[in-house]
């Protein structure tokens, strides 16, 4: 770096410092209270309150969806234009659940979220089932080599895709909730 630039980057580097101490020098400092305790006049502050019936059902009610979900996807699988149907409905599944359980609330909120990615990543997967059904012949079959056989083989693998991909935001969410849930006791 040339002696010029590295003197400007000094100059500006002294101003903005110069700024910051004139700035914060004319703020009176204040003492906060910890989360707890109490101020100087004696009265108490408010402490956290804890996780409300609702917030806990709300909790449960994903941690339920999420294995409901799983569980479809843990059996014996025979690929036939049935069982890419059921995928599609296990997968549609979430989104309808979580209208239906609605929204948990602020403190909740980052855990709800993920889990609508989660079901966004979910209705992905469920075209994508849908696409493999619709060119699948009632035993789940197609011609080897056609255009059909091609676009089975995609779908089925942006289906399996996406519902791994949803079952690791509802861990995730449900992992954010128990953080959640242990910051308020």
């Amino acid at each position: 770096m040339p002696a010029t630039t590295r003197r400007r980057v000094f100059r500006l580097t002294a101003v903005l410092l110069v700024l910051l101490v004139s700035g914060c020098a004319s703020h009176e400092a204040t003492s906060t209270p910890a989360s707890g305790g109490s101020t100087a006049t004696g009265t108490p502050t408010p402490t956290a309150t804890p996780m409300t019936a609702a917030e806990l059902g709300w909790i449960t009610a994903v941690t339920k969806l999420h294995t409901k979900i799983d569980k479809s996807f843990r059996a014996g699988i025979t690929m036939t234009r049935a069982k890419m149907n059921e995928f599609k409905d296990a997968l549609q599944l979430c989104a309808r659940e979580l209208r239906r359980i609605g929204s948990p609330g602020n403190r909740l909120q980052s855990v709800y979220v993920t889990v609508q990615k989660a079901c966004r990543t979910y209705d992905k997967g469920a075209r994508c089932f849908a696409t493999a059904a619709k060119v699948s012949d009632a035993a789940g079959g197609t011609m080897a080599g056609t255009a059909a056989a091609r676009t089975q083989a995609r779908s089925l693998t942006c289906g399996f895709a996406a519902q791994g991909d949803g079952s690791n935001l509802l861990t995730d969410a449900e992992a954010k909730a128990e953080a959640i849930k242990a910051q308020f006791p």
